[in-house]
């Protein structure tokens, strides 16, 4: 889900309202007001101009309704009155705001708890939160009465959602408000009370220096694992980027990863009979490296791919695979040894970012549980290092992940099983990239104005900003 900047002004003036309203911290009046207050702003937004609505909770839900120009009254009440079931505008029990924001602006100092027995309803700060919702209540009272009678009615009209739509759709943010002010401050990283300013305003302005080096079209994941250009010119940039870089390091391979559980998945299925995992593993590992001879180092030296660009691009031919749910074919598993013998030559010496890498790494899984094996293992044949990998990183791994998330959360995301050390049960999966919030915080600039969302270019203000960091 793509969230929306003006979400944080939305949210402030939605609590600000229940305080004023409901004078209480009770779940069961708090749940049904944020959840149709959730449903209400979308659905409202995608009638008012649904080619900007992008991304807001509901949003997929209503599409067919407020399309319907015939529609002129919608009910709040059948989509929301049954959090966690189908039909709902939104699963979550306490909507996009409990699953997506609490965390983010408690941190932020936006909102803060009221009551030790009602965990999960809050109130707005003095100061930051409360001037939030004012700016917004100030500013658009018409529109806020329209909005509030929605919530509490249960209904709304085709009219209203037009009003309201005009006056809150999160791409009408007007800069020069106070509304606009204080999401500018509070995204630029302008707030001295917030600990959370600090590192928000360094990766906007990497961010930044991104748009402003591409002059348009750009890959932002691509540009922040190249890091050329103006970026990282500041020196507090420098640990920032190397945080992102250690990210996609570990994207790179849990991609690589995935597209040998694929591969091993369609191997077993290939065999009329149950193979040993031995057996499967050995296979893939004579497709990923056809030299029988040849140690792990010296192969990672002979195929090693020449610059950071070349990862990155292999990586994003590898998603595109991983993407789909079917069997990889030999140049794919050829690619996957390829990427995580390239990444591991290039930054199995950098300090910086393997120490990155450790602080994420759980169970010694991830980029750096492969690095160090690779390392332990670099003078060993690089077949049987391959196909040992394949054991314990695609195969045991994946098991024991499984079966934690079985264990903890009931949910069954078993891609295979084991009978007898033998694979069985196979299926292929989707994996693709992750949306880490630096993407949101692109789509945050474009509603400051920082970034020009029809060129992707950067205007005045971002400028300004930038120039001043």
């Amino acid at each position: 889900m793509t969230n929306r900047l003006r979400y944080y002004s939305f949210y402030c003036w939605v609590l600000w309202q229940f305080e004023q309203i409901h004078h209480t911290s009770k779940e069961e009046k708090w749940i049904p007001f944020i959840r149709r207050s959730e449903a209400a702003i979308a659905l409202a937004c995608l009638i008012g101009d649904p080619a900007k609505a992008a991304g807001m909770a509901g949003s997929d839900w209503w599409r067919n309704a407020a399309a319907d120009s015939s529609v002129k009254k919608f009910d709040l009440i059948k989509p929301t009155n049954r959090p966690g079931k189908d039909g709902q505008y939104l699963k979550a029990k306490f909507g996009n705001f409990g699953q997506f924001y609490t965390a983010s602006m408690l941190e932020m100092k936006l909102i803060e708890r009221v009551d030790d027995d009602s965990p999960r309803v809050f109130g707005v700060t003095e100061a930051a939160g409360k001037a939030l919702g004012l700016a917004v209540q100030e500013e658009h009272p018409k529109a806020c009465e329209l909005f509030l009678k929605a919530v509490q009615t249960g209904g709304i009209s085709r009219q209203d959602c037009e009003k309201i739509s005009e006056a809150l759709h999160p791409s009408y943010l007007d800069p020069n408000s106070e509304e606009g002010r204080l999401l500018k401050e509070f995204i630029q990283g302008g707030r001295e009370e917030d600990p959370t300013s600090e590192p928000r305003r360094i990766t906007l302005r990497n961010m930044l220096a991104v748009v402003a080096n591409a002059e348009g079209g750009f890959d932002l994941r691509r540009e922040l694992y190249v890091q050329s250009g103006r970026l990282g010119e500041a020196p507090q940039a420098v640990e920032n980027l190397t945080e992102w870089r250690a990210y996609f390091v570990n994207e790179f391979c849990h991609i690589a990863l995935e597209v040998w559980v694929n591969a091993i998945v369609g191997l077993s299925d290939q065999l009329k009979e149950p193979s040993p995992v031995e057996k499967l593993a050995n296979n893939l590992a004579s497709i990923a490296i056809p030299d029988a001879k040849v140690s792990t180092a010296s192969f990672a030296k002979k195929l090693a791919l020449k610059d950071l660009e070349s990862e990155h691009d292999l990586g994003s031919e590898l998603v595109a695979v991983t993407s789909t749910k079917k069997r990889p074919d030999a140049e794919a598993i050829a690619g996957s040894a390829k990427l995580l013998l390239s990444l591991w030559l290039r930054w199995t010496g950098e300090a910086e970012v393997r120490d990155k890498l450790t602080l994420v790494t759980t169970e010694g899984r991830s980029a750096e549980g492969v690095f160090k094996f690779l390392d332990i293992n670099q003078n060993a044949n690089a077949r049987e290092t391959i196909a040992d990998l394949i054991k314990k990183f695609v195969v045991s791994n994946h098991l024991m992940i499984a079966g934690q998330k079985l264990a903890t959360g009931g949910r069954f995301t078993y891609r295979f099983l084991l009978d007898d050390g033998c694979l069985v049960d196979g299926e292929y999966g989707e994996y693709t990239y992750t949306t880490p919030r630096i993407f949101n915080l692109l789509t945050f600039a474009q509603d400051a104005n920082l970034v020009d969302p029809e060129s992707g270019k950067i205007t005045a203000a971002g400028t300004e900003f930038l120039n001043a960091a």
